[in-house]
């Protein structure tokens, strides 16, 4: 059976209904079929034979690349049209439960949804536009803008069954991006209803602790990593969850990276080539000389210190430029710590490091500028920090910073900031975390038993007639 799960489905593909057994036999033919015919109504809410279609041909190569090809069986190929009708049913139903219950979006939500649309819109635009412009390359004698509309009548059909003017099109798209702007606000709001019970909590606390305490004591080098995705991505990516066992081990750093900007040039890259050439002829000089006894190629030697001086002094002269900018700004970093200040704030003015100061479009890991980051000298983690930063780290206390460091290009200065507790991690200290968790459970299996409870309207129809006209090898 195939696995149920929530798709995000492009705004064209958003509107649909109900599921129940189907056959496989069909008296209709695809020649016959309006495709802006409905599959599935409900109310005034349909979905056309065309976007059916459209999400069947795009789901289609995707199964086969799973194992799990429609076309290996009926049965197959039946599962695979009642999962699109039930994907499709979700959303439909949903959207129709709204609209009867009176729901609006916020405002800040209409503010999102126009700015999104209007973005997804230009977008479109740019791209249907640059087809039609390597058409009109190809053969200028039909105007670029026919090119266009040619483009949209396609696209628009393919996906609604009626071939659209572009402004027809993007009426169109702004209306179903409001259904699908509507659904989820929607289901966000019922399922803000839904909230784990505490037996849901220890229930999860309990089984995690013991996956946990498996995992990371077999393999502690995997904490690292885990626990800092857990710190900067938990509520933002899925599949994200709170660490509930610690292994030993391990400590936390706080850091301050500056990293010279621009580049060295090509010509410095060639000059420490001939360095490095200068040094081999040099030492099979001098030990062609030390075998023989002999004098023979001082001069030669003599040549070769000259020119390697005038190098060094080239190159060195170059590097010097090329980190000044950044050893001044380190060594006010370190300035400010000598005179007092706390490092946590000095890093957060001076670091280079947009996991912890942000970038711009971030603001960076809290638990980062709050308690550091995850350093260890009995672990190698596939994240891991440098020898170099490692063996700076061994000569500290906690409580004392470094001095300033290269590690590669970059100066570093690090903070020896506490060790990490090993063991369980007490409920009461990730307890919201562990019931956002759970809450996300609760709802998706609450909202799912909602929906089957939606799905018995009998307003739900689907044409089954219909839609087993899709998908039949004969037609493709």
């Amino acid at each position: 059976a195939m696995k149920r799960k929530y798709a995000v489905i492009s705004a064209f593909l958003i509107i649909c209904l109900a599921l129940s057994a189907c056959s496989l036999g069909s008296g209709r033919k695809q020649e016959d079929i309006d495709a802006s015919e409905p599959v599935i109504t409900v109310g005034e809410e349909s979905v056309s034979y065309a976007m059916y279609r459209a999400l069947f041909d795009s789901y289609l190569p995707y199964m086969q690349y799973a194992g799990q090809d429609p076309y290996e069986s009926e049965s197959n190929l039946a599962s695979f049209r009642e999962w699109l009708v039930d994907i499709l049913s979700d959303d439909l139903i949903t959207l129709y439960q709204a609209k009867q219950s009176g729901f609006e979006l916020s405002a800040e939500q209409e503010e999102e949804l126009e700015r999104s649309t209007e973005s997804e819109i230009s977008e479109l635009y740019n791209s249907f536009m640059k087809i039609a412009e390597q058409y009109y390359a190809d053969d200028p004698s039909i105007p670029v803008t026919s090119y266009f509309e040619s483009i949209v009548n396609e696209e628009s059909e393919y996906y609604t069954g009626v071939a659209m003017s572009w402004e027809d099109y993007k009426e169109n798209y702004r209306s179903e991006a409001r259904h699908s702007a509507v659904v989820k606000a929607y289901r966000e709001a019922v399922c803000a209803e839904f909230v784990p019970t505490e037996d849901d909590i220890s229930d999860w606390y309990d089984s995690a602790r013991v996956s946990d305490r498996e995992n990371y004591t077999a393999n502690p080098e995997k904490y690292k990593t885990d626990e800092e995705n857990f710190e900067r991505f938990f509520g933002k990516s899925d599949g994200i969850y709170p660490i509930t066992y610690v292994p030993s081990g391990y400590s936390r750093i706080m850091d301050i990276v500056v990293t010279p900007k621009g580049e060295l040039s090509s010509e410095y890259a060639k000059k420490l080539e001939r360095m490095a050439a200068i040094k081999d002829e040099y030492a099979d000089l001098m030990f062609e000389d030390a075998v023989s006894g002999s004098e023979e190629n001082a001069a030669r030697i003599e040549e070769l210190l000259n020119e390697y001086r005038a190098l060094k002094e080239s190159t060195d002269t170059e590097y010097e430029e090329y980190i000044s900018e950044a050893r001044t700004k380190i060594d006010e970093a370190l300035s400010e710590l000598t005179s007092g200040a706390s490092f946590r704030d000095v890093m957060l003015r001076y670091t280079e490091d947009t996991k912890v100061a942000g970038d711009g479009s971030s603001e960076g890991c809290a638990a980062f500028r709050e308690k550091g980051e995850l350093i260890s000298l009995e672990y190698r983690s596939s994240d891991d920090w440098s020898d170099t930063v490692k063996a700076e780290f061994g000569k500290l206390e906690i409580g004392q910073y470094s001095e300033v460091f290269t590690d590669g290009e970059s100066f570093r200065i690090i903070y020896y900031a506490s060790d990490e507790t090993a063991g369980d991690v007490e409920l009461e200290t990730i307890r919201a975390d562990v019931a956002a968790v759970c809450a996300a459970s609760v709802r998706d299996a609450q909202f799912e038993a909602l929906l089957a409870e939606w799905k018995k309207d009998p307003a739900l129809k689907v044409d089954y007639d219909l839609i087993n006209t899709i998908g039949n090898k004969e037609e493709n």
